[in-house]
């Protein structure tokens, strides 16, 4: 309902565009044909344009994690109780009335070229070479209906000769055409003003070019001008049809007169195009590219020029005392400083319209753009959900906290954390309280800090994991299972106050790697929303540790991974994705697009994975109902007790039917092929949707044998 309404507004400013510039330039001159084309056009616009999506490309520096020291911030509480929607009555009343208006002028249309069907039906018809002639004292007025011409026999015969003259031009350039056309947008637009006066401009364009034509036809103008005075009194009669005293005024006779205008005239119909300019860039979609600054030091590098500055401030509490040892870092950099014992802090080589994470111990985190012409003034607000650690304590200069166990590259360094030079930090994993001292003894009862250096990384790529895989025998698996993953998503994710404030809401969707400790890694966000809550999804996926590793071969091995993170969405809608969308398709590096082909066993190819995958009628609990209930245990398998799961993978078509259907992992020919039955039986799923279209995708579904 929602898309329909989106689809309707946009088709309303589109034919509002088109009358206004009818109305303010085109309505009194005199080239009808040419006019006539305008408004045509203009019908066709707005039932195609609308769907079609213009997008444009947003360049924003990529999330990072969070390298905020042991006691680093924490950050703001989340938003997780939903507000009943005050409105749903208001807007399901619009609804009704909407539907109504719909129903109702359908209706009247379909009951009126009813009544002239029947009449049709009933009367005698005069073929004549383009048209056929009723002569009918059901109606008072002369009009055409398709290519079937009415006129009352009390009418004259030197009338009906006018009359005809201007009825064969509506029927020869077939302007029923126009009316079909104008008569659907209008049952659709009923409630858009414009449309309404957007059907009477084409009518009466149709008498202009219909009197045009019988003018020169006709013997005596006067005589064809006397025809239209006596049948002024007739009403006109219906929406579908070309009256002949239609729009019968002043201004019609005028515009039978033969003036001479500049044919320069004709331009003005081009001035519609920087209306259609403004309604496309209403319209159009952003789409936010991600742009993480790599650096090769084995080739040349051209660095374009840059804005740079000097960021100055001041960072105070609720009191307006200073808070020294906050952190301030950039985001999409490694660069951050700490303020001093005043509260302040100066940072150097700031790159315009930067934003700066400000983040301080038992407050929330603020996420502020960089301002370089003048020093800045932040205020942090204090966290009351934040609890003090046990045992770690924060280690900033003129702190008075014990020093937590520093471990560099896997070797414990004596250095301190203001010792050490940021820009040259790859990563930072922080152990706290009882995980610190299982894993270190008494040497982590402060914490530990455990630091791998850039130079560090770049020798451990020798000797890093296998590619991730995309699809594997035994598919990563959350403690808990996919319900707890989203769950610990729920609970961890905290609504940016910014975001909140500017009512940002959507859902993200993250990919990360599970490599063979059961960790998160390679984390990217796949489809973002607004650069503050694609940070916050990536902070929380940062969280994710304790899977169960994906299994090929019986060995752990890294695989693809993808979870959605949701921020401000009605439960109710969310609660329709139970478990996380399939792993995305990759090499290792994320692809261009992020969205591979791949062919199937016969060449048909298929997406690893869209933005929308495919579902089955009912969602994934439908699915496995109708698997359980439909497969047969075959005999000769329960004989000779073999069981196991069979793990099946098939296309899903952008028509919502299930091909190419194989099996990924088997364990006897006969549940192979049971398996494969059942799976050919699974009709009317939702295809896949890429682009806003539908596409095909693999699926995947494992089928279990079990004897009791």
């Amino acid at each position: 309902m929602e898309s329909f309404a989106t689809y309707l507004l946009k088709s309303a400013l589109w034919l509002t565009g088109f009358a206004l510039v009818y109305l303010l330039f085109l309505r009194n001159e005199r080239f009808f044909m040419l006019k006539r084309v305008y408004l045509i056009s203009g019908l066709v616009v707005s039932i195609v344009f609308p769907l079609i999506a213009v997008r444009y490309q947003v360049d924003i520096p990529a999330p990072q994690i969070d390298l905020t020291p042991v006691a680093g911030p924490a950050i703001s509480t989340p938003d997780q109780q939903s507000t009943p929607d005050k409105s749903t009555d208001f807007l399901l009343i619009l609804m009704v009335l909407y539907i109504s208006g719909v129903l109702f002028l359908a209706y009247r249309i379909l009951r009126h070229a009813g009544s002239i069907v029947k009449i049709i039906r009933k009367e005698n018809v005069t073929n004549d070479k383009y048209i056929k002639l009723i002569r009918s004292r059901h109606f008072p007025v002369s009009f055409s209906f398709f290519n079937y011409v009415f006129i009352n026999p009390v009418i004259e015969a030197g009338e009906v000769k006018e009359i005809m003259n201007h009825e064969i031009v509506h029927v020869k350039q077939k302007h029923w055409f126009d009316l079909v056309l104008a008569e659907f947008l209008r049952i659709i637009q009923w409630i858009n003003p414009f449309m309404w006066m957007y059907t009477e401009f084409i009518k009466v364009n149709h008498e202009y070019l219909a009197d045009e034509a019988a003018l020169q036809r006709t013997e005596s103008p006067a005589n064809y001008r006397a025809a239209l005075i006596n049948q002024m009194m007739a009403s006109p009669v219906f929406s579908l049809t070309n009256s002949f005293n239609y729009s019968l005024s002043k201004k019609r006779f005028e515009m039978m007169k033969k003036i001479v205008t500049s044919p320069y005239r004709k331009m003005k119909v081009i001035l519609i195009l920087p209306v259609c300019a403004v309604i496309i860039y209403a319209f159009a979609v952003p789409e936010y590219n991600y742009v993480t600054n790599t650096v090769n030091k084995s080739s040349e590098i051209i660095v374009p020029d840059v804005v740079k500055g000097i960021v100055k401030g001041l960072v105070i509490n609720e009191e307006n005392k200073p808070l020294a040892g906050a952190n301030i870092v950039i985001t999409g950099s490694y660069t951050g400083v700490t303020t001093d014992n005043s509260g302040k802090f100066t940072i150097s080589d700031v790159p315009e319209n930067s934003f700066l994470v400000v983040s301080f111990a038992g407050y929330k985190t603020q996420f502020i753009k960089a301002v370089s012409d003048s020093e800045m003034s932040i205020k942090l607000l204090k966290d009351p959900d934040y609890k003090e650690p046990a045992l770690i304590r924060r280690e900033f200069p003129g702190g008075t906290g014990e020093k937590p166990l520093i471990i560099i590259d896997g070797v414990i360094s004596d250095k301190s954390m203001p010792d050490i030079d940021v820009q040259t930090v790859e990563s930072m994993t922080v152990l706290r309280d009882t995980q610190a001292i299982e894993k270190y003894g008494d040497r982590g009862k402060n914490g530990v800090i455990i630091i791998t250096t850039k130079k560090k990384s770049t020798e451990a790529q020798a000797n890093k994991e296998p590619e991730p895989f995309v699809v594997v025998e035994e598919m990563p698996m959350f403690p808990g299972g996919d319900g707890a993953l989203l769950k610990f998503i729920s609970d961890n994710a905290k609504y940016p106050e910014d975001a909140k404030a500017q009512n940002i809401t959507g859902r993200v969707i993250v990919r990360f790697c599970v490599d063979t400790n059961g960790d998160a890694t390679q984390i990217s966000v796949l489809k973002g929303v607004h650069p503050l809550l694609d940070a916050e999804a990536y902070r929380v996926v940062s969280l994710l540790k304790g899977f169960e590793p994906g299994r090929q071969g019986g060995k752990a091995v890294p695989v693809w991974y993808m979870v959605p993170v949701s921020f401000g969405i009605d439960p109710s809608a969310a609660q329709a994705q139970t478990k996380p969308p399939a792993p995305s398709a990759a090499t290792g590096q994320p692809p261009a697009g992020q969205y591979q082909l791949q062919k199937s066993a016969s060449g048909t190819e298929a997406y690893l994975m869209a933005e929308e995958m495919p579902q089955y009628p009912g969602g994934d609990v439908e699915l496995l109902n109708f698997i359980a209930s439909n497969t047969g245990y075959p005999q000769e398998a329960k004989s000779a007790g073999i069981q196991g799961r069979v793990i099946v993978r098939f296309i899903v078509t952008s028509e919502g039917n299930v091909r190419d259907i194989e099996v990924l992992k088997g364990v006897d020919p006969l549940l192979d092929a049971e398996a494969k039955r059942v799976v050919s039986q699974l009709i009317g799923w939702k295809p896949g949707i890429l682009g806003g279209k539908p596409v095909n995708v693999f699926y995947m579904v494992p089928i279990t044998f079990t004897l009791k």
